[in-house]
């Protein structure tokens, strides 16, 4: 990490050395323009390409082919002309977020799938994205740094990058989720009041890519109201959080933290969206998207729902279930990894109310024909856990008379003899011999 910090504050100031160009000599990018050699915008797209080839041949790149077309088309509607200019990869991430580098570099991470209910949320993000790209507002932001001679806020930049790009990396999400924290000390460390005027310009640029994206989705044929919906429920699930410092810090658009979620920016798109004086969705057709979009994300739900939990904020992932479940679609499999979330952040004493939460989900999710086939065996754990023998041991039994062939069958087998073994009563004392 201190080789990548050193590499790329040397690039910064490689930048620095260029003419310094007013932020407003940005103008909005046409379809096909590159930048000029030797400019600053044309030293960050060189970086970026960089990114870009680690993302392409990243272990977390997502390679499913309907799942890329699927998202790809989405994109290509918002962008309109521009679409041969982006380049799109989704990212096995479990956290909600996009981007849209500036040479046209994009990634969509799988937890923001996973969060969108509809395809016009999603088409409301990946306009926001567009904007950003198509304004310039990443180089606006450099320039606007390094023409302030904010060395703080530039400081501040690199190691927010660096920060960002090593947690998405990590190899784990436990490490992740502490090199953001160390990042974000770090930030809090350098800015100490001077990147107060970087982080006003950067929320006016939010607000200019929410407006953007919100118009570019329109034109696109979506719905406007759905970026108050997307961006309300990011508030929500925040608010949902296990954990203190995460409520206190507000919504953010992903979870490094840099696109703050203030209830004035909901209501500044929600005034947008009924300026455009355009019937927004009835809940009935709402409804009917929700099932259209599930079509597309369903092979992959459980798969996502198991990533988010590595996130170990349980809070905020049975506020996503919770969501997921309003039109009774997927319940077994919603159920089952409600059940995990209660399971896994359960304390280990036999009255946690955790405890019994995810083994009423479990039996539950067991009575439903789309529970996965570990649903029963982690009831038979659940009750194990809280001391209930003999329904440990039920739902063990039926688990293996159900999945004979099960890879860890033999393990159950073991778990079972044990219990058995323990909760046999015992033997009656010999009797006494006759002389």
């Amino acid at each position: 990490m201190r080789r990548a910090l050193t590499a790329l504050t040397g690039a910064l100031l490689m930048t620095a050395a260029q003419p310094v160009v007013a932020a407003d000599k940005y103008p909005e990018r046409q379809p096909g323009q590159t930048p000029v050699a030797g400019t600053l915008e044309f030293s960050i797209w060189e970086e970026t390409k960089k990114a870009e080839r680690d993302a392409r041949t990243s272990g977390e790149r997502n390679h499913d082919e309907a799942l890329n077309a699927y998202v790809r088309s989405v994109l290509d509607r918002v962008a309109g002309d521009y679409k041969g200019d982006l380049r799109l990869y989704v990212m096995d991430r479990p956290f909600f977020n996009a981007s849209m580098a500036p040479n046209g570099y994009t990634e969509v991470w799988t937890g923001l799938l996973l969060r969108a209910q509809t395809e016009d949320e999603v088409a409301f993000v990946l306009g926001h994205e567009f904007a950003h790209y198509r304004h310039n507002h990443s180089t606006a932001a450099f320039e606007t740094v390094k023409s302030n001679q904010n060395a703080a806020a530039a400081a501040g930049m690199v190691i927010a990058i660096i920060g960002a790009g090593a947690a998405a990396n990590a190899g784990s999400y436990s490490a992740a989720r502490d090199i953001s924290n160390l990042t974000g000390g770090l930030i809090d460390a350098v800015y100490l009041g001077a990147i107060a005027s970087y982080f006003a310009y950067s929320r006016d640029n939010e607000s200019e890519a929410d407006r953007f994206g919100n118009s570019y989705a329109l034109k696109a044929g979506y719905d406007p109201y759905a970026s108050v919906r997307i961006w309300t429920y990011l508030i929500d699930e925040t608010k949902a959080s296990d954990y203190e410092r995460t409520r206190k810090r507000g919504g953010r658009i992903n979870v490094f933290g840099s696109h703050p979620l203030e209830s004035e920016r909901v209501d500044a798109l929600s005034q947008q969206a009924d300026g455009f004086k355009v019937k927004g969705d009835s809940d009935e057709v709402q409804k009917e998207k929700r099932a259209a979009y599930r079509t597309h994300i369903r092979p992959y739900l459980g798969r996502w729902l198991k990533d988010d939990l590595r996130r170990q904020d349980y809070g905020q992932t049975l506020f996503l279930i919770g969501e997921l479940q309003q039109d009774g679609l997927d319940r077994g499999l919603l159920t089952f990894y409600a059940g995990e979330a209660y399971r896994l952040r359960a304390k280990d004493n036999l009255g946690s109310q955790d405890l019994l939460a995810a083994a009423n989900a479990y039996s539950d999710a067991a009575a439903l024909p789309d529970a996965p086939p570990e649903t029963r065996r982690q009831l038979g754990e659940v009750y194990r856990r809280m001391g209930r023998t003999q329904e440990a041991i039920a739902a063990y039994e039926t688990y293996l008379r159900t999945y004979p062939q099960a890879e860890d069958a033999w393990m159950v087998e073991d778990l079972l003899n044990g219990l058995k073994t323990t909760s046999a009563p015992a033997a009656p004392p010999p009797a006494p011999a006759k002389n």
